[in-house]
């Protein structure tokens, strides 16, 4: 049996985490600005290492709140990643929250796109 998915279905897969996403964030919008500050945070300065695992905690539990079902989101992708039993060391962390933070970059602009917002500075 062949596990490799075709292009049309990886991208039918982004567009459910991105609708998924869209609509975790539309319900609790402070708490996306939270995980993205925190998340910035984490990636541009160093971390005691007394502060990981309380770091570690208050981002999944951001993710969690965000999609508490497990809706396919990229929060729930994240969720797994990111939590204590997968991450031991504080590089990863880092490394991990830079993808977070590309993936929501990505979510952003096509928020974006799919309702003509546009960004007035």
């Amino acid at each position: 049996m062949n596990s490799c998915l075709t292009v049309k279905e990886l991208e039918a897969r982004w567009e459910k985490a991105l609708a998924a996403t869209r609509k975790a964030a539309a319900q609790h919008p402070r708490t996306y600005r939270e995980l993205k500050a925190q998340a910035a945070q984490i990636v541009e300065n160093p971390i005691d290492i007394n502060d990981y695992f309380p770091a570690v905690e208050r981002l999944t539990t951001r993710l969690e709140t965000l999609d508490p079902g497990g809706h396919g989101s990229i929060f729930e992708i994240f969720y797994t990643r990111i939590s204590p039993s997968s991450i031991w060391h504080v590089k990863m962390l880092r490394m991990e929250c830079k993808d977070l933070l590309s993936h929501l970059k990505a979510f952003d602009e096509w928020r974006r796109e799919k309702n003509h917002l546009r960004i007035i500075g």
